[in-house]
C-alpha cells in the first residue's frame, strides 16, 4: 500500500495537483484510504461468505460512529491494522451468538461501556496527536456520541431482545471501551505537554 500510495502521490505532484510540500501528507492519506477500503471489501466478503453481511455492518457502524471520536488502540504497521480490522469484524459473529443467549449480561457490558467511555471520552494518539482545543472537542463529541447511541442500543436490547443486530451493534460499543482499555493499560497515549506517557 505503501508504494503504491507513495506512487500516486509522486504522479500527482508532477502533474501540479498538489504542491512538492504537501506530498508526504497526501501519500499517507491515500494510504490509509486503501487500506480502509481493501478492509472494508475484505470485511464484506467475509461477512457474505459467513451470511452475516448486515449483522456486522450494524456493528461497523455503530463501532465507526464512536472510534471517530475516541480514538483507541494504533496497530504500528499497516498490515496489522488491516489484519486487526477483519479479525475484530469477524469476530462479532461467535460472540454475539454467545451473548444473545444472556441479554442481561449484554445490557450490563453496554452500560459499563457507557460509562467507560463517556469517562474517558478520547486519548490522545502519539501518532495524531491533536491540540488541546481539539482534543476537547473530540472529548465533547464522543461523550454526546456514546449517549445518543448507547441509549438507543439499550433500548433495542430492551424492546426487541430477539433481533441479532442489536447484538453486533451493542458489541460496537462494547469494542470501543476495550479498544480505550487497551490504549490506557500499554499506556499508549500523550500527555498534554506532548510527551508519551510511559
Amino acid at each position: 500500500m505503501e508504494h503504491i500510495s507513495t506512487f500516486l502521490a509522486n504522479r500527482m505532484c508532477k502533474q501540479d495537483v498538489i504542491r512538492e510540500d504537501d506530498r508526504a501528507y497526501y501519500a499517507y492519506s491515500i494510504q490509509l484510504m486503501l487500506e480502509k477500503t481493501i478492509g472494508l471489501f475484505l470485511i464484506c466478503i467475509f461477512a457474505f461468505v459467513f451470511r452475516a453481511f448486515w449483522e456486522i455492518m450494524s456493528f461497523l457502524i455503530v463501532f465507526a460512529l464512536l472510534r471517530s471520536h475516541s480514538d483507541g488502540f494504533h496497530c504500528k504497521t499497516s498490515l496489522g491494522c488491516f489484519a486487526l480490522s477483519v479479525i475484530t469484524a469477524l469476530s462479532t459473529i461467535p460472540v454475539s451468538n454467545l451473548i444473545r443467549y444472556a441479554p442481561g449480561i449484554c445490557q450490563g457490558g453496554v452500560i459499563l461501556s457507557m460509562i467507560f467511555i463517556y469517562c474517558i471520552g478520547t486519548v490522545r494518539n502519539p501518532d495524531l496527536n491533536p491540540s488541546d482545543r481539539e482534543f476537547d472537542h473530540l472529548k465533547k463529541c464522543s461523550r454526546i456520541g456514546i449517549l445518543i447511541i448507547g441509549i438507543i442500543v439499550l433500548v433495542f436490547l430492551l424492546v426487541f431482545p430477539h433481533i441479532v443486530f442489536v447484538y453486533y451493534a451493542a458489541l460496537g460499543i462494547i469494542y470501543n471501551a476495550l479498544n480505550l482499555l487497551i490504549v490506557k493499560i500499554k499506556g499508549e497515549e500523550v500527555l498534554e505537554d506532548g510527551k508519551e506517557k510511559l
